[in-house]
């Protein structure tokens, strides 16, 4: 006979025991009795689990895990921000963490306890399955798209203005550690260079030293200081010499924009601080010039699909420049219809933005240009249809800076077509324009190059000058500069200031080696009285490297232009029977509308050669063709030597 105790302590209980109690009363061989179901009883068991668990160490091994799993987090962090990795990695370190928790338990469970334990049947399949499962997730992490797709992560990283930078202490990673004092001096060098451009908005040096010895990852400090770009680097090398590395860094993607190193010795360390602060803030304003436009264009229009029309239209306008470079005039032409078509497209989809209107006069500006072999040869009708354009802008915004720009351009191109009626009034009108549009804008760098152009057009040389140097100010991200500084080698030689010149030439071959402009004011500048000293080889060497950069649509013109140029060097080298050759042939050869332009400087050769008259009937037969340029001729120093004579008097005089 087996007996069973049952003992009610809990009322609630008492029919659950009565229940128990009726049903073993009907198993034979079974006495009831009480049980008892304390408290107690519950305490003891929950005892002997928790002792169980701690006999199999599983709270200390699952203890252990987590701390390791915790360190190891911390330190994939400090190597994103130290190396600037993808902060991918931490997303997928914290999720094969949290998922192999189970894994970790299980192997606790049954082999913490010391001595020898046996492979279960459940480790058997939970195991690998939650492998499985952790393997998926990571997966799932590594490949999924950040929130919002391809757009910016989070709307406090958009709001980062990129013009506003922070550069950051310098380090010192000299073997010895003995150069900190270079790269703080560096580091206040790169600071005061870029203050010095007016559209930067460059974070003081004291707001900066709190994070020069802090360990603060690169967003924080980008929060903090509330910094669009960061500008880091380092300072290595040896006592004798010193190697700068510089990063441009990106706060909201925490990725390098550029990068790149400077050498020398550090008995030279002053101009190599001067020179890699200006080679850091000339690559930093390039970069950011395409960032800035496009997010003024996002303020100016909701429709996306006309700001990727723009934006596509622009790209195709780009490879319409390179086929006309490759001498593809027709290939060129199409583009730019292409060009046009989707400006149009954009224009229909937002009729109220001002920008594609604009867009599709420049567009009939490089058709109007687009045969151009000299000066003032334009195709009018589309000239015509640039200021339509210009026109409709206007009507819609009558302040719009890039309308005006245009239509003052344009106005200023037109007076300058051969046997135009009225170029002056034209002049003046284009000027109201330019005027206008640097008053609505005063970074417009274009409209100052052009208003510099209109009036060296006019002999106002001074003015002209003045008009460049504020284009090379206004250009904050240096998208003009090799016009720019061509520009001011113009207008210094038209000053007669020809060290002047001379710097520039010099250093727009410099910065830009691949421009043929840059050749082509050497070799000019040999063909100038008062120019330097004549080298004969050195002139046909500039007249061979003027002609291997030139495009192949320019080709034949920069060849007869660089023979009448190196005749006149010849001509100062008193190599007289060549120089008239070589002059003469290219006269012979040049037809159209080049063909006046050779005359001018064949009358050049002429004067260096003491030859008055030929100048003379050369200087009359360009003015047949060209007679918008009286005015300029008559204070055009390179005929200083024909400016008392009679007959050149009234060969320049107005009609």
């Amino acid at each position: 006979m087996k007996t069973v105790v049952l003992r009610v302590s809990d009322m609630s209980c008492e029919g659950c025991v009565n229940a128990v109690r009726s049903a073993l009363s009907r198993v034979e061989g079974v006495q009831t009795a009480d049980v008892s179901l304390t408290r107690k009883t519950a305490r003891v068991a929950a005892s002997g689990v928790l002792q169980n668990l701690l006999q199999r160490r599983v709270p200390q091994i699952l203890g252990v895990y987590l701390a390791i799993g915790w360190g190891v987090l911390e330190f994939t962090d400090w190597l994103i921000d130290r190396y600037n990795l993808t902060p991918r990695l931490a997303d997928l370190g914290l999720t094969a963490w949290a998922c192999m928790i189970p894994t970790v338990l299980l192997l606790a469970y049954f082999h913490g306890a010391r001595g020898q334990q046996r492979f279960t049947r459940v480790e058997r399949v939970a195991i690998p399955a939650n492998a499985i499962l952790a393997i998926a997730l990571v997966a799932l992490v590594a490949t999924r798209e950040p929130a919002g797709g391809t757009q910016p992560p989070t709307e406090a990283a958009t709001a980062l203005d990129p013009t506003r930078i922070a550069v950051l202490y310098f380090e010192d990673e000299s073997e010895e550690q003995d150069q900190g004092h270079l790269a703080s001096a560096f580091t206040g060098a790169l600071i005061d260079k870029l203050s010095e451009v007016q559209a930067l908005d460059v974070i003081p040096r004291a707001a900066v030293k709190p994070f020069r010895d802090a360990s603060v990852p690169l967003d924080s400090i980008a929060r903090v200081l509330d910094a669009g770009t960061l500008v880091g680097g380092s300072v290595a090398g040896t006592k004798e010499r010193v190697l700068v590395s510089v990063a441009l860094i990106d706060p909201t993607s925490l990725t390098s924009i550029e990068s790149f190193t400077l050498e020398g010795a550090i008995a030279d360390w002053t101009d190599l601080r001067q020179e890699l602060a200006t080679e850091v803030a000339n690559t930093l304003r390039e970069r950011l010039g395409g960032e800035i436009r496009l997010r003024e264009r996002q303020a100016e229009t909701e429709s996306a699909e006309a700001l990727s029309l723009l934006e596509e239209a622009e790209r195709v306008r780009g490879e319409a420049a390179q086929l006309e470079a490759s001498g593809d005039s027709a290939a060129a032409a199409r583009e730019l219809g292409r060009a046009d078509s989707l400006l149009a497209r954009a224009e229909s989809l937002d009729p109220s933005w001002v920008e594609p209107i604009v867009a599709r006069g420049r567009i009939a500006r490089d058709r109007a240009l687009l045969s151009s072999l000299a000066p003032g040869n334009l195709v009018q009708g589309d000239i015509m249809t640039g200021l339509w354009h210009a026109e409709r802008a206007l009507a819609l915004d009558p302040g719009n800076a890039g309308a005006l720009e245009l239509r003052g351009t344009l106005r200023s191109e037109i007076s300058q077509v051969p046997k135009v009626t009225e170029p002056g009034e034209l002049r003046e009108a284009a000027e109201r324009d330019l005027r206008a549009a640097v008053a609505a804008d005063p970074f417009r760098a274009r409209a100052w190059l052009n208003l510099s152009d209109l009036h060296r057009i006019e002999t106002r040389f001074a003015e002209a000058k003045r008009d460049a140097e504020r284009a090379l100010e206004a250009d904050p991200f240096l998208a003009e500069a090799d016009i720019v500084v061509f520009r001011l080698y113009e207008v210094s030689l038209e000053q007669r200031e020809m060290e002047e010149a001379a710097r520039w030439c010099d250093e727009g071959h410099r910065r830009f080696p691949q421009d043929d402009s840059f050749v082509a004011c050497s070799l000019f500048l040999l063909a100038l009285p008062g120019g330097p000293e004549p080298d004969v080889r050195r002139t046909w060497a500039l007249a061979d490297t003027f002609l291997i950069l030139s495009t192949r649509q320019l080709l034949e013109r920069n060849r007869l232009i660089s023979q009448t140029w190196a005749a006149a060097a010849l001509a100062r080298a008193g190599l007289a029977d060549s120089a008239v050759a070589v002059s003469e042939r290219a006269r012979t050869e040049a037809e159209g509308d080049i063909a006046p332009w050779i005359d001018y400087f064949a009358a050049n050769v002429r004067l260096r050669l003491g030859q008055k008259d030929e100048a003379l009937a050369l200087l009359g037969a360009f003015l047949d063709e060209v007679p918008g340029r009286k005015e300029y001729i008559a204070s055009d120093w390179m005929f200083d030597d024909l400016w008392d004579d009679p007959r050149f008097q009234e060969l320049v005089a107005r009609q």
